[in-house]
């Protein structure tokens, strides 16, 4: 056997393990793909009784929720009011001391204060 038959045959026996492993990968891949085909279908069940109890609920919030804020709205109202007359007490307060604490005149500037004088 010459070295050009050794060459040939080894190129074929390299084909024929690519084409194995080709032919592995692609059946892996299937059977990969067929059970997450199969949890899918087995999902949209659950999805759908999700999907449909989500848009109940959303109806029931919406329905109290709105009873609710026309039951309390003078309450809410008067938290308001309250909440804003704290609010301003309190950044008045925060004005007055922030006025009250004046800065000193850094040391360097007194120093060139003097000399100037």
């Amino acid at each position: 056997m010459n070295f050009q038959e050794k060459l040939l045959e080894t190129a074929a026996d390299l084909r024929n393990r690519a084409t194995e492993f080709a032919q592995a990968a692609v059946d892996t891949a299937r059977t990969q793909a067929g059970i997450a085909a199969e949890r899918a279908e087995k999902l949209k069940k659950p999805l759908g009784v999700l999907n449909q109890a989500g848009r109940e609920l959303n109806h029931v919030a919406r329905r109290h929720g709105a009873q609710f804020i026309r039951q309390n709205s003078s309450l809410a109202a008067r938290v308001r009011d309250d909440v804003t007359a704290l609010a301003r007490t309190t950044f008045a307060s925060l004005q007055k001391g922030a006025a009250a604490k004046a800065r000193k005149t850094s040391a360097r500037k007194r120093k060139a204060k003097s000399r100037a004088a």
